[in-house]
């Protein structure tokens, strides 16, 4: 039986002619697919989901959860026209059928990937035929019937308006989806919903991409509907063999999981051995995410997820093996009903609403993007347990705006200490757990100002017991001996910033007369004596302490699309030098340039930075995220990190040294990518 295929998690999205040759419906010239306007006909259509891909780079591909393929409702939107964007809706119809999972492994025959192995196809489950009476079209000469899915959008059909005769497919695939099956629409992430992930229509490219340039290569996202596979009974329609439409769809949202290696821990300054954190002291919150549609005031989120067929050509001659250069399309085949090869490959990047040409930066159009919902010290309902996942919407931007302001990232915090402790500036990888030892650190970092004091007591002392002074030291006292002790009391705690203020005195301390402890006679009249030297001081240079309240520290782990497999980038820290230049912003080299290696080599990439190295950061929808928070090398920040201000304006290939951990992340048919992370 001849099925219709959806690829709900990879990245896919074409509606064929047909999936095989048999039953034709005879037309002339000027009625091409024989339809007679007035009366009904009846189609013939299937629905195939994707696996997923265990990672972008080998498409090594899975199938996720069930859940995450399971279809509970679903709508077929009907179009007519010369081409699929300037065709107009006509109609739409309910869709109602069951889907078998594909057994076992379903990679077409003789595919090649390269040297990976590949034990799951591009389809994860398959629907059963489904026959579906329509009202025929008028049809001009040139028109054809182009079909389009929505899966799963019980709570979103009425979001998805079309006006008959009138919206075309170009309107159509870029209208706003409020929904895309999380159980908060407006919080832009979330758990599942009861109806399942909402699903749509998948651009693929006619050409594989690889080690080879697919430009030729047409972009399709609506099913051709072949007139082959309209029939004018249902009877012919629901015959053995009867021809039916090819639907691939991918699901509209993203997947994050964040991990944690086995031997998650910490080692810092002064530290002997590795102190291993258990995952009840870890917590992760997305921050940087798309409200979507459903959010007051934001953009809202593309129907169809937009591929632009200027990216087919782009490639990084450093990506590593060589088919893994031309990064946009991926390799494997898709496959019909009988297992047949389809010469149709997976996207593997798009444009959401908050994406920029502009080249500005800072990118300030990003009204749909959020911070982490990480919260000082207690628990928020937005924090979730290592080992868990949670759906969100795509978000993309330009390479010029591959900054910290726009990447989506994971804020994770982690008790690293049973109570309160503090940091100073200048050691931030060492704990000080309360005001002895910040009082040690300070008596050093103050040397340079503590020892003139005591040149200049001991000279004071010195004159007063000498020969023929007025003493105020008693008789017979020969020799004094103090220490200078900086007292440091802690002030006003910042919790927005994690800064706590503190003041320095000096005080003598361990006064001895003749190696005896001075009596307190003595120990007033030394004081005196030290009279200015003893008192109030500045705190040190770039001396600022910081809190972190209940011993929890907090880190940032941006999420990388393509990274640095595909996307490799390893140039010099001078390279940013025209970063936010006047003239011409950009992240990368101007000149497009990237230098590496030691001695200095270079690779020419033409003006176009895009060319290498867009869609190295940002998440994807139909990609699945896996973060595994791999160890801690630093203390991070006393609080989640701030994105207001020109904080957030630094590029994601130049972080800060410090607040970040070390992670790795996997994307899965859907694509699973995988990134390692380490703090």
């Amino acid at each position: 039986m001849k099925k219709l295929s959806f690829l709900a998690l990879a990245a896919v999205g074409l509606l064929f002619a047909s999936c095989s040759d048999k039953v034709e419906v005879v037309g002339d010239q000027n009625n091409p697919y024989g339809l007679i306007e007035g009366e009904s006909s009846w189609i013939a259509v299937g629905i195939s989901m994707p696996g997923d891909a265990i990672t972008r780079a080998n498409e090594d591909l899975t199938d996720g959860d069930a859940t995450e393929f399971a279809v509970k409702s679903g709508t077929l939107y009907l179009f007519k026209g010369a081409n699929e964007d300037d065709a107009t809706f006509f109609a739409s119809y309910p869709l109602n059928a069951t889907f078998d999972k594909e057994a076992g492994d379903n990679v077409p025959a003789g595919n090649s990937l390269g040297n990976d192995a590949n034990g799951f196809g591009e389809i994860t489950s398959t629907s059963t035929k489904m026959v579906q009476e329509i009202e025929n079209p008028s049809l001009g000469v040139n028109d054809k019937l182009y079909a389009y899915v929505i899966l799963n959008d019980e709570n979103n059909a009425t979001t998805i308006s079309a006006t008959k005769n009138s919206t075309t497919g170009a309107q159509f695939k870029r209208s706003q989806l409020k929904a895309i099956g999380i159980v908060d629409e407006a919080e832009g992430f979330g758990a599942m919903g009861s109806n399942g992930l909402v699903m749509t229509n998948v651009p693929i490219s006619t050409v594989a991409g690889g080690n080879s340039d697919p430009a030729s290569a047409k972009i399709l996202t609506f099913t051709e509907i072949n007139k082959s596979a309209i029939y004018k009974t249902k009877a012919e329609a629901q015959a053995t063999g009867a021809q039916m439409a090819c639907i691939y769809v991918e699901r509209a949202a993203v997947k994050i999981e964040v991990k944690l290696a086995t031997d998650f821990g910490i080692q810092l300054d002064g530290e002997s051995s590795v102190t291993t954190i258990d995952a009840a002291d870890v917590k992760w919150a997305l921050g940087n995410i798309n409200y979507g549609g459903a959010a007051s005031g934001a953009q809202g989120y593309y129907n169809t997820r937009q591929f632009n067929k200027g990216w087919l050509s782009y490639h990084n001659l450093l990506a590593t093996p060589a088919y893994l250069r031309y990064r946009m399309v991926g390799r494997t085949q898709f496959f019909d009903a009988d297992h047949s090869p389809i010469p149709v490959y997976r996207t593997y990047f798009g444009e959401d609403p908050n994406y920029t040409g502009s080249g500005t930066i800072p990118y300030n159009a990003n009204t749909g993007l959020r911070n982490a919902q990480l919260t000082d010290g207690t628990t928020s309902q937005y924090e979730l347990s290592p080992n868990t996942v949670t759906y969100t919407y795509e978000n993309t931007f330009d390479e010029n705006s591959q900054i910290y302001r726009n990447t989506t990232y994971v804020g994770v915090k982690v008790k690293i200490n049973s109570s309160d402790f503090y940091t100073m500036q200048g050691q931030p990888n060492t704990k000080l757990n309360g005001v002895t030892d910040i009082q040690a650190v300070v008596q050093t970092r103050l040397r340079d100002v503590i020892n003139p004091k005591i040149a200049n007591i001991n000279t004071a002392i010195n004159t007063d017991l000498g020969a023929g002074a007025s003493r105020t030291i008693s008789a017979g006292v020969t020799k004094v001996t103090f220490d200078v002790v900086a007292n440091v009391t802690l002030g006003t705690f910042t919790a927005s910033t994690g800064e706590q203020e503190y003041s320095v005195t000096l005080s003598l301390d361990n006064v001895k007369t003749n190696g005896s402890a001075a009596s307190s006679a003595d120990l007033s009249a030394i004081t005196t004596l030290a009279g200015t030297n003893i008192g109030a001081v500045t705190n040190p240079e770039d001396s600022k302490l910081y809190k972190y309240v209940g011993g929890i520290a907090y880190y940032s782990a941006r999420i990388q699309h393509f990274g640095d497999v595909e996307t490799p980038w390893n140039a010099r820290s001078e390279a940013y030098n025209v970063y936010q230049h006047a003239t011409d912003p950009c992240i990368y080299p101007a000149n497009g340039t990237q230098q590496y290696g030691n001695p200095l080599a270079t690779y020419v990439y033409g003006d176009d930075h895009a060319n290498a190295w867009l869609g190295r950061w940002g998440i994807v929808r139909n990609n699945w995220y896996v973060l595994t928070l791999k160890k801690i090398e630093g203390i991070g920040s006393p609080v989640p990190e701030n994105f207001s201000g020109s904080a957030g304006d630094t590029p994601d290939d130049n972080p800060p040294t410090s607040f970040f951990i070390s992670a790795e992340v996997h994307i899965l048919p859907w694509v699973k990518r995988t990134q390692q992370v380490v703090f």
